[in-house]
């Protein structure tokens, strides 16, 4: 993570959003249990690559009085 220039803190907040987005997609999806985790981790993983580009992009274009 310190080769893409990300904090400690950005892979601990990194999980935890993956985490909960997995968890309400495979609360809310509908279909069989084994449907639910596919959706949940698929959700889960696509919103982790969604906060680590977003995050690289915050930090590479933010203003240096951040």
């Amino acid at each position: 993570m310190n080769t893409l220039g990300l904090e400690r803190r950005d892979g601990r907040n990194l999980l935890l959003v993956a985490a909960v987005v997995a968890v309400v997609m495979a609360a809310t999806a509908e279909g069989p249990t084994w449907v639910r985790l596919v959706a949940g981790g698929i959700g889960g993983l696509i919103s982790g690559v969604v906060f680590v580009i977003s995050t690289l992009l915050i930090n590479r274009y933010k203003p240096d009085h951040w």
